[in-house]
């Protein structure tokens, strides 16, 4: 297996709605659509390819009543730095897959959770999408937000990596600045929601 190009999550970028800077409605047929009719690309061809998006679950981890505020300290993507996130999340890969039948998306959320915040007890609802093309990476990647209510407190796993606290509504408005774009985007959503 030494070698193997990296698999990820594939869908026409076609049956997205147009790209916009704010969470976007997730219609329950779109939902299915998908859950049931991506297929996996070599990620660097992902990468460069605009005529499909790669499927990011993005979680929204509540606990408590707060919600779990992650600062980059380093790992791969330089970009991201010292930026706040909200979105626990990635590239739902092959072996995410544990049965022929079972969601892809769910799958991926699943190992997302254990992996970054070491959450394994959850609820987990769909609540938008996330389509945006203001960079090129922002253009080959579509987030389906989940806000995920964990019974575990979630824990940063790789630590050289990240840093997290769980932070009320008011502590996230403090570092909005800070925040990733889909942070941004899930935060303004946030705002709407409790105003």
């Amino acid at each position: 297996m030494v070698g193997r190009m990296e698999q990820v999550y594939v869908l026409p970028a076609s049956i997205f709605p147009p790209a916009r800077d704010a969470l976007i409605p997730l219609e329950a047929e779109l939902l299915k659509r998908i859950e049931l009719e991506g297929f996996f690309l070599e990620r660097p061809q992902a990468e460069e390819d605009p005529t499909h998006r790669q499927i990011i679950p993005y979680a929204l981890v509540r606990y408590q009543g707060r919600y779990f505020l992650m600062r980059r300290k380093g790992g791969g993507e330089a970009r991201l730095h010292n930026l706040y996130t909200l979105g626990v999340g990635g590239h739902i890969n092959p072996q995410d897959l544990t049965h022929p039948s079972t969601n892809p998306v769910l799958d991926g959320l699943r190992r997302e959770l254990l992996e970054e915040v070491g959450v394994r007890c959850y609820t987990a609802e769909p609540v938008g999408l996330i389509v945006m093309s203001d960079t090129p990476v922002s253009r080959v990647h579509a987030g389906v937000v989940f806000v995920v209510q964990a019974q575990d407190e979630p824990r940063v796993q790789e630590v050289e990596k990240l840093e997290g606290r769980l932070a009320s509504l008011q502590e996230i408005e403090e570092v909005y600045g800070g925040l990733e774009g889909w942070s941004r985007v899930v935060a303004d959503w946030l705002r709407v929601l409790y105003s």
